[in-house]
């Protein structure tokens, strides 16, 4: 490879994905894990169909890996990222190795609302983390931060927490015999899975409500 005509990419989202690159930019390198601070993921798009973006935020951080990439695969990337209405680029400081380098990231365009990823836009970026040895919890927050703007307020923090769309949810999974339902993690995990975020967010805010819902049937 030509260095002088490559150029270093953070890739945050779905490009974390080892077996995804291979076949979008196959001259691509990859060189290892760095961390982009000062920076928070989020999901933004339509809901069910929300793709990955970098938004500035103090104090948080961003797990990326880095690319050494040629002008080709660059125009590989242009057009899966639709750079540039849909994505920009920029250039910005991560620590790679204990040493600050310059590389060029894609980030989203604003206007576009906070919404959740559709399961196998999520099943790839976690593979990715998986197998960069990332932090799962940043990757999952994220899902759960940008499907929580999405949701009714009102219907999570009403007198009745378990609307109808909510016990139909937690019914499938307990008549699908999958997992103890006291599982709260578990649950969680599967109702990621289903694109139940409703669940999703029950579960992380008022689990002691759920467990009651669970032994007594009690809204």
């Amino acid at each position: 490879m030509n260095t002088e005509s490559s150029t270093l990419y953070a890739a945050y989202g779905s490009n974390l994905n080892l077996r995804q690159m291979a076949q979008r930019c196959p001259t691509a390198k990859v060189m290892g894990g760095a961390k982009l601070a000062g920076y928070r993921l989020l999901f933004r798009g339509d809901r069910g169909g929300a793709v990955a973006t970098v938004e500035k935020e103090k104090g948080c951080s961003v797990p990326v890996l880095v690319w050494k990439i040629t002008p080709q695969d660059e125009v590989a990337l242009d057009r899966y990222e639709g750079y540039p209405w849909l994505y920009r680029k920029e250039t910005v400081k991560v620590r790679y190795k204990g040493k600050w380098v310059e590389a060029m990231i894609y980030i989203m365009n604003e206007g576009r609302p906070l919404g959740s990823p559709s399961r196998y836009y999520f099943e790839v970026i976690k593979e990715g983390y998986v197998n960069a040895r990332f932090d799962l919890a940043i990757f999952v927050k994220a899902v759960r931060d940008s499907t929580c703007s999405t949701l009714k307020r009102g219907e999570i923090m009403d007198k009745t927490l378990f609307t109808d769309r909510i016990v139909e949810q937690i019914m499938a999974i307990r008549t699908s015999g999958e997992i103890n339902m006291f599982d709260i993690k578990g649950v969680q995990h599967i109702a990621h899975g289903r694109q139940f975020y409703e669940l999703v967010v029950l579960l992380e805010e008022f689990p002691e409500k759920y467990t009651e819902f669970i032994l007594h049937g009690k809204k």
